[in-house]
């Protein structure tokens, strides 16, 4: 799926697809089990889609580029569609984590113009006022008040 989502303008280097692939699996193996019971419930609905979307008794990996695309497509538009934005938000953030990728989109890290104070402003670190405030650590606990017998906190 990594490889149909992101090769839009050529083929996408082996290396960029593993990194994508094993960073996705450290984040999913360090998800709690409601998570991880999702992602496999979406993968397994990716393998089988072929089945819903083309009625054939295929798995998604097996398809060509093309077939693959359209039944990424077909699916995005039916009722399991929730399944297909899960999965490509997921590779597209592991995805561009790699820097040649990120690079790619040409991002570089410090928008278009670069940070505000870089252009002449004051930083906004700069306005900050923070005051350190040192009480004095006592041994004895604090006493609370206790409330008058028969009365609850509050007044009531």
């Amino acid at each position: 799926m990594a490889a149909t989502l992101f090769e839009a303008d050529g083929p996408v280097p082996r290396e960029r697809l593993d990194f994508a692939i094993e960073e996705l699996r450290a984040y999913v193996a360090r998800v709690g089990f409601q998570t991880r019971l999702a992602f496999d419930a979406a993968f397994f609905v990716m393998q089988v889609a072929p089945l819903f979307v083309f009625g054939k008794l295929r798995r998604f990996t097996s398809l060509s580029t093309l077939a693959r695309r359209r039944c990424i497509e077909r699916l995005e538009q039916s009722r399991l569609g929730l399944v297909v934005v899960l999965l490509k938000t997921m590779l597209s953030m592991v995805y561009f984590e790699h820097p040649d990728a990120l690079a790619g989109t040409g991002y570089d890290a410090e928008g278009l113009i670069g940070p505000a104070w870089a252009q002449g402003s004051t930083s906004p670190l700069s306005k900050l006022k923070l005051q350190v405030i040192e009480t004095p650590v006592s041994d004895e606990p604090e006493q609370l008040p206790v409330p008058a017998a028969g009365r609850v906190a509050g007044g009531v």
